[in-house]
């Protein structure tokens, strides 16, 4: 008897030493959501002052970038608890690269239906923040060949001006990206909306190129940011590469040209998935941070990182991808970039194709968009 009051004593004393919100060590109480107490409960925000940078990386990246590895998985569950019930329909599912890369309900672009055809206001892509703005950006996966169609609808209805794309059509032998516009000058149609290539610049590390996407009497010239050197694995090297397509981009796109279209690749294994989010939201956050530190005086790109992954789920994908971008900050800071260098001039000339018919057509065009400046905003300095 004694024995047994001994044990409820000890029992007593345990509780109230470790009440009911008091983790596990082995993190075993949970929510109906699915994430652990210990997951639920994490911040949302780390900003580095810039003075302190330099010695912040060089904490987190001691011991095989032990600290980095920690802070990187804290971000594992963020946002992954809201419902996707639009890209799991019936009539959506085959229209997703991946079963568990799907856009939230509440972030998700959707496209003006058409004939009362369910599913018709469906793509997988979800708006996400910007620097300039909540919804600068509009992440997307690589096109399948299935609806091209309607990732051009997207970029029609959306008025975007600019297609960020971060990787090639093969890699490896492999198909990573369905090639969704035309190869040649010839015109191509994807449902309603015809696209011509106007011009292409070729770099070294990324292809700029000028399309003209029409929709019956109105045309628009949209622009094509292609990175062509992401490794099939891992993150370009060296990281300033990174960091001038970033600015290459955005000295040719402002921040009034919104929403921007990016996408990337897909992999067939799980650790390298990129269905509109790994690569993708690297090159977010770098744009993001580039422009921050411009005007602030620290920068937050574990908060970034938190803020996009509510949008978008796994948005910055491997935790190499996740320090790449504190070295492509680091490398400016440390002036190893800079603004005053010189843009790069394009491996091959920047020449409007000799197309007089499409010329033509837009002289005696009256429906067509701006018609009257439409050469003069194309910027030919290379």
């Amino acid at each position: 008897m004694l024995l047994i009051m001994l044990v409820v004593f000890v029992v007593l004393i345990r509780q109230r030493q470790c009440p009911a919100g008091c983790l596990s060590k082995n993190k075993s109480v949970r929510h109906a959501d699915g994430l652990s107490m210990a997951d639920s409960i994490i911040p949302s925000s780390r900003p580095v002052k810039l003075k302190d940078f330099a010695e912040h990386y060089r904490i987190m990246s001691a011991d095989s970038d032990f600290r980095f590895s920690i802070e990187y998985e804290e971000l594992k569950n963020v946002g992954r608890d809201q419902p996707c019930i639009a890209a799991d329909l019936p009539c959506n599912r085959p229209k997703n690269r991946f079963t568990n890369i799907l856009p939230y309900d509440h972030s998700r672009l959707k496209l003006q239906p058409t004939d009362d055809e369910e599913g018709s206001d469906y793509i997988n892509a979800n708006y996400v923040p910007g620097f300039n703005s909540k919804r600068e950006f509009i992440v997307t996966q690589g096109p399948l060949h299935s609806t091209r169609d309607d990732f051009w609808r997207m970029c029609w209805e959306s008025g975007t001006r600019a297609i960020v794309m971060l990787t090639r059509c093969v890699e490896k032998g492999r198909e990573k990206c369905d090639r969704y516009w035309p190869y040649d000058m010839e015109p191509v149609l994807y449902g309603d909306i015809q696209v011509v290539i106007l011009n292409e610049s070729h770099f070294p590390d990324w292809t700029i190129s000028e399309f003209r996407m029409s929709r019956g009497d109105v045309s628009r010239v949209i622009r094509h940011f292609h990175f062509t050197t992401w490794p099939d694995f891992g993150v370009p090297e060296p990281p300033t590469t990174l960091v001038r397509f970033v600015r290459a981009f955005r000295d040719r796109v402002g921040p009034e040209s919104k929403p921007i279209v990016v996408h990337c690749r897909y992999s067939p294994t799980y650790k390298q998935l990129g269905a509109g989010v790994g690569r993708s939201g690297t090159l977010i956050a770098l744009d993001r941070g580039l422009q921050h530190i411009r005007v602030h005086d620290y920068l937050d790109i574990y908060g970034v990182v938190y803020e996009m992954r509510l949008e978008r789920g796994y948005m910055v994908q491997t935790e190499q991808q996740y320090v790449c971008i504190y070295q492509c900050i680091l490398s400016v800071l440390e002036g190893r970039v800079n603004d005053q260098e010189p843009p790069l001039q394009p491996l091959t000339p920047r020449e409007l194709h000799d197309n007089h018919a499409y010329e033509g057509e837009l002289r005696d065009n009256h429906g067509c968009e701006g018609e009257s400046s439409f050469f003069s905003r194309f910027d030919y300095s290379g």
